[in-house]
């Protein structure tokens, strides 16, 4: 990675502009920072003003190249992020390519109008110049504090934050704590559990849900469906979970046996639809939607809208 980072600075890899203005979100840790609720946030900012679209590499898919992803596609063809995006925002254009400096070419093609596109998981690919590169950082593991894979969970040096041009400590407990250990705005950000969703089956008393989540860090879930619902209990699962048909059926079992509810993540939900609605059992299952908050937001808005439209 620092051979490949040298490349860059010295001009032997070239990275490429295009005309239309490009948000970069990413990390420099292997995971679980919140890069797909800060695209959402991006996207409920934009939506408004901006014809967007949003490319991924679509991690975990089990194809190759460019592809769009619809409403009705699988997470294994297209990656589950990027299909929780098209769900809840299925006006979009989203697509997946891992090679974005094609995928860009490819999205604008497939729809000329698109005025904003943002980068999912890209601060690692620096092919693509954005306009603006967003970095995540969880405050309880901060960058400045960890360490390169395998001591740590780092994917490059910390000194590599310097590339991006706002750096975000993630699920922050304090959004008036003051950092300044990047030498760019830096800004906390806060995680809100919104209202129930509920997505399958009738509408039913919720008192011993099972909690079905495969995420980096499953534990803010449990912590804050437990404060609800103390004898709720967690079936949790590694980060991008690809679930089975066996796994889906164990988890209908055990609802079964609890009080027949199931709360899920938006993530997770667009894996277990094709399931559930196959197999129709009598459980209620519930989405528990999520939102951010941050220290400053007008800042941050003004900040990027003046990168965007440099």
């Amino acid at each position: 990675m620092e051979l490949r980072n040298w490349g860059f600075r010295v001009g032997l890899l070239k990275s490429v502009s295009f005309d239309v203005p490009i948000i970069s979100v990413g990390n420099l840790a292997v995971g679980g920072t919140g890069k797909t609720p800060m695209v959402k946030y991006l996207i409920q900012q934009y939506q408004g003003s901006k014809t967007i679209g949003v490319l991924s590499r679509g991690y975990g898919r089990i194809t190759k190249g460019f592809g769009v992803v619809q409403s009705d596609s699988l997470a294994k063809n297209v990656g589950d992020e990027p299909l929780e995006i098209k769900t809840l925002y299925p006006e979009l254009t989203v697509t997946v390519c891992e090679n974005r400096v094609l995928g860009i070419p490819e999205m604008l093609a497939l729809n000329p109008n698109i005025d904003l596109v943002i980068l999912d998981d890209a601060y690692q690919h620096q092919y693509v110049k954005p306009s603006v590169s967003i970095v995540l950082s969880t405050y309880s593991n901060p960058y400045e504090k960890d360490f390169v894979l395998p001591m740590g969970r780092l994917r490059e040096f910390r000194k590599n934050i310097n590339r991006a041009d706002i750096l975000i400590y993630t699920k922050s407990p304090d959004l008036n704590q003051e950092n300044k250990n990047a030498n760019c705005p830096t800004f906390n950000s806060q995680l809100h559990y919104q209202e129930l969703i509920n997505v399958f089956g009738e509408e039913r008393k919720l008192e011993r849900p099972l909690i079905v989540s495969g995420l980096a860090d499953n534990a803010q879930l449990q912590q804050e469906t437990q404060r609800n619902y103390p004898d709720a209990v967690l079936l949790g699962f590694n980060d991008h979970r690809n679930y089975s048909i066996t796994e889906v059926k164990q988890l209908i079992y055990d609802a079964d046996r609890l009080d027949n509810n199931v709360i899920t993540t938006e993530k997770d939900w667009v894996k277990l639809k094709t399931f559930v609605l196959d197999l129709k059992p009598d459980v209620t299952f519930w989405v528990q939607p999520i939102n951010l908050s941050f220290s400053e937001p007008s800042l941050l808005k003004k900040l990027i809208d003046q990168k965007i439209d440099a």
